[in-house]
């Protein structure tokens, strides 16, 4: 396996990776709890004593990378509205950017509609709630429940 290739390893409920190694295929269970939060790519020597690099995905849901034109009304603001670019789309919630980011505020409640790239181009609309304003994203959590996301074209379009 060459040096530049990365696995991915989902990290379990209970904090721990299995770790496989490429190159004689042992695998071995270790915890990753002190990862969390700040460092997700680790490099791993096997006992085999080869080096390979595994990516650790904290992630409980699959998250696609979009590239989406919406708009957004926000009722915590005045009914303030505007437009936006969603990047990245779980059956959890939805990461966008936009011009005036920086407005947002943690908490706010807001409705998103946007169409997704799909042949029959679905008109989706969900109410949100903003979880974390970042410098240039705002990360926002869908008020439904994340088991009715996966009904319809929405559920489909993020498996897919």
């Amino acid at each position: 396996m060459p040096e530049s290739k990365v696995s991915k390893t989902y990290v379990r409920p209970d904090f721990s990776a299995v770790l496989n190694c490429p190159y004689c295929g042992i695998q071995k269970a270790v915890p990753v709890d002190s990862f969390r939060g700040h460092k997700h790519k680790l490099k791993v020597k096997c006992g085999c004593n080869e080096t390979f690099t595994v990516n650790l995905e904290f992630r409980k849901r699959v998250r696609k990378k979009i590239y989406l034109r919406g708009t957004y009304l926000n009722y915590s603001q005045k009914h303030s509205s505007g437009e936006l670019f969603i990047e990245n789309i779980s059956v959890g919630g939805l990461e966008f950017t936009g011009s005036n980011v920086q407005n947002f505020k943690v908490d706010d409640e807001l409705t998103i509609e946007f169409n997704l790239d799909d042949e029959n181009k679905s008109k989706i609309s969900k109410d949100v709630i903003v979880r974390e304003v970042r410098q240039r994203s705002v990360g926002c959590e869908f008020e439904t429940p994340s088991e009715l996301a996966f009904v319809g074209p929405l559920g489909y379009y993020i498996m897919s």
